[in-house]
């Protein structure tokens, strides 16, 4: 912003300055040679005068001397008669064109600039009529030294006036601009998650002023709100999680003792009982786990994508194995992202997880690494039923499942919060063959220098039970 100020303030400047300086210039320096050449013809006019006494009586020849001296240093004078006959001389006069000899023969004076001098011929008048012709030549040199220092007077005001004009437009730029940067810097640490921080609001113009101002009022609005809520929502899933606990604890002996004395439809009730808690339990964990993931302020770090997907691609395979399901990895060497330790692996088990849940025996789960110069793309593909489109469009908002018998909703909720809390984005397609396909892609970080590789781990196709 402040080189933009800077730039247009200066563009500015210098069209005004090119505007009135360059035809100020042009002005002076002409009037500046039209009063040297009226100068000369006044000087060629008093010595013609002189010259008179000549013309009106011949014993009284014009005195080179005197012509000297009343001209003055470094001025070349000629007396010439009507035919051109030079009757007196001082200096090195040039021979003067003939327009301005035949011009001064009828009676004008003129001047005009000749071989880098000004040349003013003027008639010698006696008893009313022209009897003689005086040349005056001047050099133009302390004209050309006149204007050489108008020029450069002018050219130091324009330069004063730009640097005038780059300080006023750095400290009115830098007035504006650094107030606005400071508030970018905490609106994208507000855009992060963190709440806390608050805009300075006593600098700057007053519409950036009462903008922080205002800004700041929202920020601690919302950090209430956010904060209010994130702790409902944990205190409550936390305190939750106790009496299912001991609920589904009983149900169980109350079965196990059902059955041991007569079995009955009362077992089965129980078991229907036991699986809506196991569900309700799930849903409370999920709950924690979104609390979790909004509240999360953990500093981020270059973590290694293609462990952390060897590791818990290890993790599920008993799982994977269990139910016939294939688990694939392709992964590119230093594939670093930038991300909060602990985050990648939350994404991969709520992934991992909802692909085994709607496989069936034979299926696959297929997840491909790659880096570019920008970033780290992660997809997890697999050849499930899919999802509709409605569902698709809703997938990582909460609760939101395409398996209502069974999902709580929270496991791409979880995802989407905890892949853009590190500054990432996902997204999600199901192609018309069929199966999901979920992309992830971090920013690029570099690679540690105390990482050291691990040892490779094969998971290409690879099949349990």
């Amino acid at each position: 912003m402040t080189k933009r100020l800077v730039g247009a303030l200066l563009v500015f400047t210098a069209l005004i300055l090119l505007i009135t300086i360059l035809p100020l210039g042009l002005s002076v320096s002409g009037h500046i040679r039209s009063d040297y050449s009226r100068s000369t013809a006044d000087l060629a006019r008093s010595l013609a005068t002189l010259a008179e006494d000549a013309f009106d009586d011949a014993r009284k020849p014009v005195s080179p001397q005197r012509l000297s001296a009343a001209a003055g240093n470094g001025v070349s004078v000629t007396v010439t008669d009507l035919a051109g006959r030079p009757l007196a001389t001082t200096g090195s006069v040039p021979p003067a064109p003939p327009d301005l000899l035949a011009a001064a023969r009828a009676g004008r004076a003129v001047t005009a600039t000749y071989d880098d001098q000004v040349v003013a011929a003027v008639p010698v008048l006696a008893d009313g009529a022209t009897r003689g012709i005086v040349v005056v030549a001047r050099p133009d040199e302390p004209v050309d030294h006149r204007i050489a220092r108008l020029w450069l007077v002018l050219g130091g005001v324009a330069l004063i006036a730009l640097a005038l004009a780059i300080g006023l437009a750095t400290g009115a730029a830098r007035w504006v601009g650094l107030p606005l940067r400071r508030l970018q810097v905490i609106a994208q640490s507000w855009a992060e998650g963190s709440l806390h921080g608050r805009a300075e609001a006593s600098a700057g113009p007053p519409e950036v002023r009462e903008t922080a101002a205002a800004l700041n009022v929202m920020a601690a609005r919302l950090d209430t709100l956010v904060h209010a809520s994130r702790a409902v929502v944990a205190d409550v899933s936390h305190q939750v999680r106790t009496p299912l606990a001991a609920m589904r604890l009983r149900l169980e002996l109350v079965r196990d003792e059902l059955a041991a004395t007569r079995p009955s439809t009362a077992s089965e009730d129980i078991d229907v009982a036991l699986a809506e808690l196991t569900r309700l339990s799930r849903l409370v964990d999920g709950l924690l786990t979104v609390a979790r993931a909004e509240s999360t302020d953990t500093a981020k770090t270059a973590v290694d994508v293609g462990a952390v997907v060897s590791d818990r691609l290890t993790a599920w395979e008993p799982v994977a194995a269990d139910r016939g399901v294939t688990l694939q990895m392709q992964c590119v060497d230093d594939a670093f992202a930038s991300a909060t330790p602990g985050h990648l692996d939350q994404v991969l088990d709520n992934l991992l997880d909802n692909s085994l849940e709607a496989l069936v025996d034979g299926g696959r789960v297929a997840l491909r690494v790659r880096r570019d110069n920008d970033g780290v793309t992660l997809e997890v593909d697999d050849d499930g039923p899919g999802m509709a489109q409605a569902v698709q469009q809703s997938a990582f908002h909460r609760f939101a499942s395409g398996r209502p018998d069974a999902g709580t909703g929270l496991g791409l909720a979880v995802v989407h919060r905890l892949v853009t809390a590190d500054g990432g984005d996902v997204a999600l397609v199901c192609p018309p063959s069929g199966g999901t396909r979920v992309t992830i892609r971090l920013p690029a970080a570099r690679r540690p220098p105390s990482h050291q590789p691990n040892a490779p781990v094969d998971h290409a196709d690879r099949q349990r039970g």
